[in-house]
């Protein structure tokens, strides 16, 4: 998120009147509504998320453009350009860092808050790329609970602001040719080096600087002219609509599964530089110039700020799966924030600084920093006093975030036999058969990982072979992630079937998948092996330690069923019947986790079944595994390793 989201900034900062563009701020509107509309669940923005690109792109320019005229004029202070992001970041930030934090006690469970309060400590130190980063977990993708999460875009551009004036500085003797010349260096390094981290940590490549100096670095190539001129007016302008359609049309193509930032956003991410460089005057222009795009310009920066926390703590109480009705609801309640935020945050804070009260920002700097961290941290420290919750309640809650522990990261083989993908292939010794014990192979997605470790200590004397890894269905020829399909193809040649005792399919399993789970089927029936398929189970649409939390404190215990999306379990009876023609085995989980229609929230007392929206808990894992040898699907009894036999 661009940091200087206003032409009053620009415009102060400019020597004269005429250095403000207008179209600039309508560009800053072009990068704000597809994230908008993309976190309010609009349908057809699913890349919206490139605003945050188109931003940094913004950012990079108008610094670059503002550090150079004060070299070229000697009036350059690295001091008063610090100071100058401080009072155009800070006092907005804080101010919406302070109410989530305060709306977080009253809507969050203890656990969330003291996560809460972490990561607006580390927001104050522009620091929350690395915190998000350090805490990235495949079972965390929804950002309901993170409210915060979007400051990792301001950590990187004040991160950037922190190193930047200094190598312009130390490029101010050489030529314009040269200092152009070493930045573009440093662009194509970064580009280089955000892909090859990319292909080893996606949320590195996403989250740190890196990766994303390239970006920052396109503007800055522009303020320093190094584009190709073209004196034809219409060739500009053809340019600029073609920059917009490819900004369009990056919001509505580009994925989760696309390669980002490198090398997908260097679409929108040229988009943007291009409109910079060609669109200052034209039809484009223009059209950047209308007037309610430039009232989005001036409130960007603040609807980036409040759009997210209000999205989040919407569906923390809510749910996540957004109605129409919803979404015009978040977006005006997001552009209502932000026009007070403007109004009494933002332009005061720009009115003081031109005031001259030189100490204010230092004296806003330290306190926000040393103040607003130590309070974070009291928070942290008493999150539980500020929420008690009756001992079976708390427990319940303390589930929240199992994947994160020792005991979940075991539960799954986390990072050894299931594997975020593409950091690292399964390990060799997950994939070896035992030459002297029967052998189960446990294939599949988070879904399958979540009763590895309950499949071990149900069958001791058996050796359990795992091939999962997050997001990645079960199937020879399914759909999914390249990186998916590429995995379990190896892992369904390099294992020899006709040696194994039972293969378990398991998976959050996808409507439309059943033709290629059948053909999974025969190739592992003609290869010898017994297939048991897990069919899918209960799933809801917030956290359920969450809701059963909330069904005590409300009086309300028919509130977990309402958020039960019933969907998941309707597909039970396609897959029984598609595995069943094949002759392979299957097991409904949705029958055992809702016997008669009636799912069962707790595993025991203070355990509940799920621990987030779907995944089981080790006591219901325990459980679902000890039905599935009570039902003779596997036979727990120690027998000799199989050799060639026929599928059943």
């Amino acid at each position: 998120m661009t940091t200087i989201a206003s032409s009053d900034a620009a415009a102060h900062e400019a020597p004269a009147r005429s250095s403000y563009r207008a179209d600039i701020d309508g560009l800053r509107a072009l990068a704000i509504l597809p994230i908008l509309l993309q976190h309010c669940g609009v349908t057809g923005v699913r890349g919206g998320f490139v605003g945050v690109d188109i931003f940094f792109v913004i950012s990079g320019y108008l610094i670059t453009a503002i550090i150079t005229r004060d070299l070229a004029d000697n009036s350059f202070s690295i001091t008063r350009f610090l100071r100058h992001r401080i009072v155009r970041i800070l006092p907005a930030l804080v101010v919406m860092v302070v109410v989530v934090v305060a709306a977080g006690c009253v809507i969050m469970l203890p656990n969330q808050i003291a996560d809460l309060a972490r990561s607006a400590i580390a927001s104050s130190m522009f620091a929350a790329n690395l915190y998000f980063y350090q805490t990235a977990d495949y079972f965390a993708v929804a950002s309901d609970a993170k409210p915060l999460i979007h400051l990792w875009s301001l950590a990187v551009e004040e991160q950037f602001y922190l190193l930047y004036p200094w190598l312009l500085v130390a490029l101010a003797a050489v030529s314009r040719r040269v200092r152009a010349g070493v930045v573009l260096l440093v662009a194509v390094a970064s580009f280089a080096v955000g892909g090859l981290i990319w292909m080893v940590d996606q949320a590195a490549a996403f989250f740190l600087l890196p990766g994303r100096i390239w970006e920052l670095a396109l503007g800055a190539l522009v303020a320093l002219g190094v584009y190709p001129t073209i004196s034809h007016a219409r060739l500009r302008a053809l340019i600029c609509l073609a920059a917009i359609g490819g900004i369009v049309a990056s919001c509505a193509i580009i994925g989760g599964r696309w390669a980002f930032p490198v090398p997908f956003a260097l679409a929108p991410a040229g988009a943007a530089a291009a409109l910079i460089a060609y669109g200052e005057q034209g039809p484009t222009a223009r059209l950047l110039s209308l007037l309610p795009l430039r009232i989005i310009g001036l409130l960007s920066y603040s609807l980036y700020l409040w759009h997210r926390p209000i999205i989040s703590f919407y569906q923390l109480e809510y749910g996540t799966t957004l109605t129409g009705w919803d979404s015009v609801v978040l977006i005006l309640a997001s552009f209502a924030a932000a026009s007070v935020s403007y109004l009494v945050v933002e332009r005061p804070a720009i009115r003081l600084w031109r005031s001259g009260i030189s100490l204010w920002p230092h004296i806003l700097a330290g306190a926000v920093l040393s103040g607003g961290a130590a309070c974070c941290w009291l928070i942290t420290l008493q999150a539980q006093a500020l929420r008690p919750l009756p001992s079976a309640l708390a427990q319940v809650a303390s589930y929240l975030g199992h994947d994160t522990t020792p005991a979940g990261r075991r539960q799954f083989s986390l990072d050894r036999c299931f594997i975020i993908l593409p950091r690292a292939p399964f390990d060799g010794n997950c994939l070896r058969l035992a030459p002297n014990r029967p052998n189960i192979v446990l294939m599949g997605d988070s879904h399958a990982a979540h009763l590895s470790e309950a499949l071990r200590a149900a069958l001791p004397d058996h050796h359990l072979v795992q091939a999962t890894a997050a997001g990645c269905l079960p199937l020879r020829r399914g759909r999914g992630f390249p990186s998916c399909r590429a995995a379990m193809e190896r892992a369904f040649a390099s294992i020899d079937f006709h040696k194994v005792e039972r293969v378990i399919l398991s998976a959050r399993w996808l409507p439309g998948s059943e033709a290629a789970l059948a053909e999974t089927i025969r190739f592992v029936q003609q290869r010898g092996g017994r297939v048991l398929v897990i069919g899918p189970s209960a799933e809801y649409d917030i956290d359920l330690p969450t809701l059963i939390v909330r069904a005590a404190a409300r009086g309300d215990p028919a509130l977990p069923d309402r958020y039960r999306l019933d969907d998941r379990l309707l597909l039970d009876r396609p897959f029984a019947a598609t595995v069943r023609a094949t002759g392979a085995r299957y097991f409904s989980a949705a029958a055992f986790e809702c016997p008669g229609g009636q799912c069962r929230l707790l595993a025991a007392p203070g355990v509940p079944f799920h621990f987030d929206h779907s995944h089981l808990t080790p006591t219901a894992a325990d459980q679902l595994v000890a039905a599935i040898i009570a039902a003779k699907l596997v036979d727990p009894r120690p027998a000799p390793p199989r050799g060639a036999a026929s599928p059943r």
